[in-house]
C-alpha cells in the first residue's frame, strides 16, 4: 500500500509512488445492503428454541434501605420459572467489578438501593407479558433516606451515598504542568467563571439486549449480546459469574443499533441472564431493555460536570495559563470506565499554544444512575467550558474572538507539538483552517441575500431575533492507548519510577484465511457499532493482497476466540485496522510465496506474489489463490494459507510519547481537527435557538473512505447540536429522574438539523501506517462548543454568555429577564 506524502518527525517531506488503490475511495459500505433490506440480525431478533424471558423489578426510590422483599406471590404463580434477589445471587456469585478498587456493586441491589431504576429482583417466565405481571406481585418494604443529588454539596460528605467508603469523593487528582502560579501572577488579566455541562447520552436506536445459555456438560456460558468492547470488558461478566474467561463466550453480532460508548456498561444484564440460565439448568434466557428502563436506569448516562475555569491572559490577547477545575457527578457507582475525567488532558489547551496548565477534578457520587462513556469521552464538555472562557476573555478585552483565537493557535512549524500534559499533536495547520472557514462564511453569507447580510441581520434584530457566527478550531484526539486507563487504580507516587518496559499496551488483532475458491475470509477481534469496519478491512486488505474487495469477506470473533484488546472506541479503529491490515497482508503474502516455493522446489527469492497470485521469476508458471489453497490443503504441517497479525499501538515506536506512557497520562497520537462556523439565530422573546447552517472544515489525515468520513461528520454534528440545545437527564431534589421518555429527553431531528457545508483537507499523520487519523468522535466533540460560542456571539450585544449546556429556551429567557 502506498503511503501519501507526509511530514516526518524532523519536518522533511517524503513523496512516495502514487498508486491506484481501493483505500481512499468512497466505496459503498457493504454493511448497508443487509441493514437497508432488513436482513441484518440484531440481538433483539435472537430467540432460541425454548427461550425464557427475563424482567427486572426496579426501585422507585433514589435512596432507601431494603427492609424486606416478599417474592412468594410471584413464585407461587404457575407461570413463574424463577425469581432471584441479591441475597440469592450472593450465595453463588460475586459482585460486579466497579470503576474503583475500593468499591463493589451487586447486579441486584443488596440491602440498599441508591438510584431510581436500580434493579432489586429478577423474574423469568415464558414471555415478557407474564414477567411484567409477576413483577407486580413482588412486595418490597423500604425505609427511605434523604438522597444526595447536588454534586457540589455532596463533596461536603454530609450524607454518604456509600457509608463504608466514608466519602462521596472517592477519587480526584490535582495535576500541575509548568509554573501555573507564576503565569497567573504575571498575566495582565485573569478570568474566573463557572460553566455547567448537563447529563446526556447516546440513546441508541437499539437498547441493550442479551440471550444467555448455560451448558451443563461443559460448565460454560454462551452469551449473545450487544455489549461494546466485548474482549476488553468481558471481565465485568465472567468475574461476577465466578468463571474463567474461556468459559464465558460473548458473541456480538456484526450489526448493533448504535452505542457510542453507552453499551460498554450493560454487563449487569449479561450477568443476570447468565445466572438465570444456570439456575434453570441451561434453558436460554433473554432480556431486552425497554426504552424507559434505558433512559431511567440503563447505566448509560454520561458526563455531568460543574466547571470553574480560570484563564490568564495579557492585554494583547496572549493566553499565559489555564487552570481547570471541575466536579463530575458519576451517580451511585463509578462504573467502567471512569477515565473520561482524564481524557481531556490529551487536548487540555485545545488548539492553543499554552505552556502552563493546572488540572483538578473531583469524582463525586450521588443518588443518580451511574454514568459511563459517551462519544467524546469527556472531551466535549472540556472544550465547551474552555471555549466559552475564551469568548469571555475576548469580550473583556473588547477584541474580536476570532482574532483572540487566531493569535493563540499552535503554528504548523511547531508540529509535532507536545502539550504540557505530554500528549503530542501529530500534524495540522490550525491557523490556515480557521482563516479558511472564516473567509468561506464571510464571502458566502455576509453578502447580499446571505444569512449574515448586514441589512438582514439588523432587520431580524429589530424583531428580537439575534444572529451570530463564531469561528473556532477543535482537536479530536484519536487512537487511545490502553495503559493509561487504569491511572485511578495506580499508586500515583510510584508513577515517576515507571519505565517503558512497564507499559502494557493492547495490539489490534486481525486474521485471515484463503478459502478453496481463492476468496479470503478476514476475522475482526473488535466488535462494531456501525462504523463500517467490514468495509474498511475489505478496502485495506484488497490493496495489500492485490485483489478486489468482493474477494474478501469479513466476520467477527467472539470473546474466547479473540485476544483481549482495546476495541472499537476512542477514534481508534481506522488507524489500528490500517496497521493490522498492512502487517497481515505482508504475512500472508510471505506465507503464500513460501508455499509456492516449496511446491516448485525452488528458492524463496525465485517466486513473487503479484496481482493476487504467486509466479516464478522466470515467468514459466503461476499459481492462483485457488491453486495455493488446494496445495495447502494437501500438505501436512502448519497451514500457510492462514495468517494472523497483532498491530502494536503506533505511539509505542515514538520516543517523544515516553513521558505520557510512563506517567500514565492519556496517549492519543493523532490529532484530527475541525474549524467550525455555525450560524445561529436566537429569539430574545422565547429563548429559542435555531442553527441556520453549519460550515465545517474537517481534517482526519488520509481519508480511508471519504463516504464514511462524511457520514461520521454529519452524524457527530447532529449529536453535537442535540447536546448543545436539547438533550439532558435532569433530576429533581428528591432524586427522581425527569426524563424517562423521549417526550422528555429531546433528540435532534430533521426539524433542527440544518444544512451542513463540509470541506475536507488532509494533513497525513507521520505516526500511522496510512497517514490516517481517528475521526469516530468528531462532530460530537466539536459541535457543542461551536454552537455555544455562536450563541455567545449572537447575544454579545445583550452581554449574555451561554454558561450552561444544554442551552434551553427557559435558561436563556431567565438570563434575558435578568438584563
Amino acid at each position: 500500500m502506498s503511503k501519501p506524502e507526509s511530514a516526518t518527525l524532523d519536518g522533511e517531506v517524503t513523496e512516495e509512488a502514487d498508486e491506484e488503490t481501493f483505500t481512499g475511495t468512497g466505496l459503498n459500505r457493504v454493511e448497508d445492503r443487509r441493514i437497508l433490506t432488513g436482513r441484518a440480525e440484531y440481538i433483539h431478533d435472537v430467540t432460541p428454541e425454548a427461550c425464557r424471558s427475563m424482567g427486572l423489578l426496579r426501585t422507585t426510590h433514589a435512596f432507601a434501605d431494603i427492609v424486606d422483599i416478599d417474592t412468594s406471590a410471584a413464585e407461587d404463580h404457575p407461570d413463574c420459572d424463577l425469581v432471584l434477589t441479591a441475597e440469592d445471587i450472593a450465595e453463588e456469585y460475586n459482585p460486579m467489578p466497579c470503576g474503583l478498587d475500593e468499591m463493589s456493586e451487586w447486579a441486584l441491589a443488596r440491602e440498599t438501593v441508591r438510584f431510581v431504576g436500580e434493579p432489586v429482583a429478577l423474574v423469568v417466565a415464558s414471555d415478557r407479558y407474564v414477567v411484567e405481571d409477576l413483577i407486580d406481585r413482588i412486595d418490597v418494604e423500604y425505609e427511605t433516606r434523604e438522597p444526595v443529588t447536588d454534586p457540589v454539596e455532596a463533596r461536603q460528605d454530609g450524607t454518604l451515598v456509600h457509608e463504608d467508603l466514608g466519602t462521596n469523593v472517592p477519587d480526584g487528582e490535582r495535576l500541575t504542568f509548568g509554573d501555573v502560579d507564576a503565569a497567573f501572577e504575571d498575566a495582565d488579566n485573569v478570568l474566573e467563571n463557572q460553566y455547567s455541562w448537563g447529563r446526556i447520552s447516546g440513546v441508541p436506536l437499539e437498547t441493550a439486549g442479551v440471550v444467555a445459555e448455560y451448558d451443563e456438560e461443559t460448565d460454560s456460558f454462551e452469551i449473545d449480546c450487544n455489549i461494546q468492547l466485548h474482549t476488553l470488558v468481558d471481565d465485568t461478566i465472567y468475574e461476577p459469574l465466578g468463571y474463567d474467561p474461556d468459559d464465558v463466550a460473548l458473541n456480538v453480532p456484526p450489526d448493533v443499533g448504535g452505542s457510542y460508548g453507552t453499551k460498554i456498561a450493560i454487563h449487569r444484564y449479561c450477568t443476570l441472564a447468565a445466572m438465570a440460565s444456570q439456575q434453570l439448568d441451561g434453558r436460554p434466557v433473554k432480556y431486552v431493555e425497554d426504552r424507559i428502563e434505558n433512559l431511567q436506569g440503563g447505566d448509560m448516562h454520561s458526563s455531568d460536570r460543574e466547571y470553574m475555569m480560570r484563564l490568564a491572559y495579557d492585554d494583547d490577547g496572549t493566553i499565559r495559563g489555564l487552570d481547570v477545575n471541575f466536579v463530575d457527578d458519576f451517580g451511585a457507582y463509578p462504573r467502567y470506565p471512569v477515565n473520561q475525567v482524564l481524557k481531556p488532558l490529551s487536548v487540555v489547551s485545545n488548539a492553543y499554544d499554552v505552556d502552563h496548565v493546572r488540572y483538578n477534578y473531583e469524582l463525586v457520587l450521588t443518588n443518580k444512575t451511574a454514568q459511563t462513556a459517551y462519544r467524546g469521552f469527556g472531551v466535549d464538555p472540556h472544550l465547551y467550558a474552555l471555549e466559552t472562557a475564551v469568548d469571555e476573555a475576548a469580550y473583556d478585552l473588547s477584541m474580536d474572538p476570532y482574532e483572540f483565537r487566531h493569535r493563540n493557535l499552535v503554528q504548523p512549524d511547531q508540529m509535532p507539538y507536545k502539550l504540557p500534559t505530554k500528549n503530542i499533536y501529530d500534524s495540522g495547520d490550525f491557523p490556515e483552517a480557521l482563516s479558511r472557514i472564516r473567509d468561506l462564511v464571510e464571502n458566502e453569507e455576509r453578502t447580499e441575500g446571505g444569512l449574515l447580510d448586514p441589512e438582514l441581520v439588523e432587520e431580524r434584530r429589530a424583531d428580537g431575533k439575534y444572529r451570530g457566527v463564531s469561528y473556532t478550531v477543535h482537536i479530536e484526539p484519536g487512537v487511545s492507548g490502553a495503559d493509561w486507563t487504569d491511572r485511578q487504580r495506580s499508586d500515583r507516587e510510584e508513577l515517576a519510577d515507571r519505565e517503558m518496559d512497564d507499559v502494557d499496551e493492547l495490539p489490534e488483532h486481525l486474521r485471515c484465511e484463503l478459502r478453496a475458491d481463492g476468496t479470503v475470509r478476514a476475522s475482526l477481534a473488535t466488535d462494531s457499532s456501525g462504523q463500517g469496519h467490514q468495509t474498511l478491512v475489505k478496502q485495506l486488505l484488497a490493496d495489500e493482497l492485490e485483489v478486489l474487495p468482493s474477494d474478501i469477506d469479513v466476520d467477527y470473533l467472539d470473546s474466547v476466540e479473540a485476544p483481549t484488546e482495546y476495541g472499537s472506541a476512542a477514534s481508534r479503529m481506522a488507524v489500528m485496522l490500517s496497521g493490522a491490515a498492512e502487517g497481515l497482508g505482508e504475512r500472508l503474502r510471505n506465507n503464500l510465496e513460501g508455499l509456492a516455493a516449496r511446491h516448485w522446489a525452488v528458492d524463496r527469492d525465485e517466486v513473487t506474489y503479484s496481482d493476487g497470485g504467486v509466479e516464478r521469476e522466470d515467468g514459466d508458471e503461476r499459481l492462483t489463490r485457488a491453486d495455493l489453497a488446494a496445495i495447502d490443503a494437501e500438505t501436512d504441517g502448519d497451514r500457510l494459507t492462514y495468517a494472523e497479525y497483532d498491530y502494536e499501538h503506533p505511539a509505542l515506536d515514538v520516543e517523544a510519547f515516553g513521558e505520557a506512557f510512563t506517567g500514565k497520562y492519556p496517549v492519543y497520537p493523532t490529532a484530527a481537527f475541525a474549524a467550525n462556523a455555525p450560524i445561529v439565530e436566537v429569539d430574545a422573546e422565547t429563548g429559542q435557538v435555531d442553527v441556520l447552517k453549519i460550515y465545517s472544515l474537517r481534517d482526519c489525515g488520509t481519508q480511508l473512505n471519504p463516504t464514511i468520513v462524511e457520514g461520521q461528520a454529519h452524524g457527530g454534528l447532529a449529536q453535537g447540536i442535540g447536546a448543545a440545545l436539547l438533550e439532558e437527564f435532569p433530576y429533581d431534589d428528591s432524586g427522581q429522574p425527569k426524563a424517562v421518555t423521549l417526550f422528555d429527553y429531546l433528540l435532534p431531528s430533521t426539524k433542527n438539523i440544518p444544512e451542513m457545508h463540509l470541506e475536507h483537507t488532509e494533513t497525513p499523520s507521520p505516526f500511522t501506517a496510512t497517514g490516517a487519523k481517528g475521526t469516530g468522535e468528531g462532530g460530537m466533540i466539536d459541535g457543542p462548543a461551536s454552537v455555544a460560542t455562536a450563541v455567545n456571539r449572537a447575544l454579545e450585544p445583550l452581554d449574555i454568555v451561554a454558561d450552561r449546556i444544554p442551552i434551553t429556551p427557559d435558561r436563556l429567557r431567565r438570563k434575558l429577564r435578568e438584563q
